[in-house]
């Protein structure tokens, strides 16, 4: 499912820091009502061995606005659009319930006007579809030096690791969901990814690396409906690896 929120700044002008993924992480958590379900979702979430999937991505904010460089903000000045995708019913219906209820939200410190409130149910019908990034693909490994310190490699989507750790990912969250291993590979291929795709942002003080772009993916149906909704790559639940179909094959 698919929840689309249309806003409007109330002042004006909503002014953000260019790395403003942490903002829309805390709106979620805090549009839901139910603060069991919000506790299992943010604290425990879906296990697969040591790794914890939550199952739902979100996506950058579209609409009008401009950068400034220094001091490194974003200002929006007319109607913001912002996507939500998850594999949850519990998770769309208590989004979609709480910004149907209120006619202003806080984006961080300023008041926004919820506009209006759409929701569609998102599935692909066939094997083979081309895609493009609502929010950038994240891909990476983490491993232990040999002083005992942790780094994180991320990955380009033309280096030969990309679409395997991305088939890995699917896997583990599918399984971590369903309690059963897809049936199927998933194939995953840039189509056009230049420099200007790249995105280096933060997220808590942590840098990533991602990507914009398109991709063409390929594997059933229901599993690229299960990815259509929970996102492709990591760090989907802090606003990464959301897409949309641009079409189907």
């Amino acid at each position: 499912m698919r929840l689309t929120v249309t806003m409007k700044p109330k002042n004006n002008v909503v002014i953000l820091p260019l790395h403003y993924q942490y903002l829309l992480h805390g709106l979620l958590y805090n549009s839901l009502q139910d603060k069991s379900f919000a506790s299992f979702l943010h604290e425990i979430g879906f296990q697969k061995g040591k790794r914890t999937y939550k199952l739902f991505t979100f996506s950058r904010l579209f609409g009008q606005h401009k950068i400034q460089l220094d001091p490194k903000t974003i200002i929006f000045d007319d109607n913001i659009s912002w996507h939500v995708s998850t594999v949850l019913p519990e998770l769309t219906q208590q989004l979609g319930e709480y910004f149907l209820l209120q006619n202003e939200v806080h984006l961080g410190n300023q008041l926004v006007k919820i506009q209006s409130i759409k929701m569609e149910e998102s599935e692909v019908k066939s094997s083979e579809i081309e895609i493009e990034m609502l929010s950038p693909v994240t891909v990476y490994s983490t491993y232990e030096t040999v002083d005992g310190t942790q780094k994180t490699q991320f990955f380009h989507p033309y280096d030969e690791a990309f679409p395997h750790l991305v088939e890995l990912n699917f896997r583990n969250k599918y399984e971590a969901y369903y309690g059963d291993l897809p049936q199927e590979r998933l194939f995953i291929e840039p189509l056009h990814v230049t420099k200007r795709h790249k995105v280096v942002t933060t997220f808590k003080n942590y840098y990533i690396t991602a990507w914009q772009g398109r991709y063409r993916l390929r594997s059933s149906p229901k599993y690229l409906t299960f990815l259509l909704q929970t996102g492709i790559g990591g760090r989907n639940s802090q606003g990464f690896g959301m897409f949309r179909v641009i079409r189907e094959l």
